[in-house]
């Protein structure tokens, strides 16, 4: 009997640790996701603000509670460099982009 409980705790405490790092794997690679999502979505609604197409995309992680968030930077075509934070509402997708302009930035 005691080798039977012994047996079925270690296929048990095995099955647990394999769960565990497959939802560590699947949460990992979601998170990996929704930071290219956010990248892309952000890089079409400055392109489009500006017209800037090479971009440099720093992604927070994981965000905020609601929002994704990433900073963008760029040059124009003039070569005068520009700076942009953006944010994607997880829930809707939506973007919002805001600066752009080299002076559109306060230092405080």
């Amino acid at each position: 009997m005691t080798n039977a409980l012994l047996r079925a705790a270690l296929i048990g405490g095995a099955l647990a640790l394999s769960l565990s790092a497959s939802a560590s794997a699947s949460s990992d690679d979601a998170w990996i996701e929704f930071q290219k999502d956010v990248a892309s979505r952000c890089k079409t609604a400055a392109t489009k603000d500006s017209g800037v197409n090479a971009w440099t995309v720093s992604v927070s992680a994981f965000g905020s509670q609601r929002f994704g968030m990433a900073i963008l930077t760029g040059k124009t075509k003039g070569g005068v460099p520009v700076k942009y934070a953006c944010a994607m509402d997880k829930k809707t997708k939506a973007v919002e982009v805001a600066g752009g302009e080299p002076s559109g930035w306060a230092a405080r």
